[in-house]
């Protein structure tokens, strides 16, 4: 079971993908108050909503797939660091 957090516009979007991937999912919208360009971000979401329904249909695989990253850990290798010169 997985619960997701994510602004309302975007909770549709996220549940139908959990579903799809057989995730046990609930979705609670955040923060429901009004921003400012959020037609447009609206608007968008519909875009993403036709591309996310499409990409559940075909499966493609991952453009960018490096090595497993665990969840139990505190993040810190996801950090870029900076290489001696």
């Amino acid at each position: 079971r997985i619960v997701i957090v994510t602004q309302e516009y975007h909770l549709y979007r996220a549940l139908y993908i959990a579903n799809k991937l057989d995730l046990e999912a609930y979705g609670v919208g955040a923060d429901p108050r009004q921003y400012v360009g959020a037609t447009y971000r609206e608007l968008r979401e519909i875009l993403a909503r036709d591309k996310d329904f499409i990409k559940c249909i075909f499966k493609p695989k991952p453009t960018y797939l490096g090595e497993t990253i665990p969840v139990s850990g505190n993040g810190d290798i996801t950090n870029d660091k900076k290489k001696d010169v």
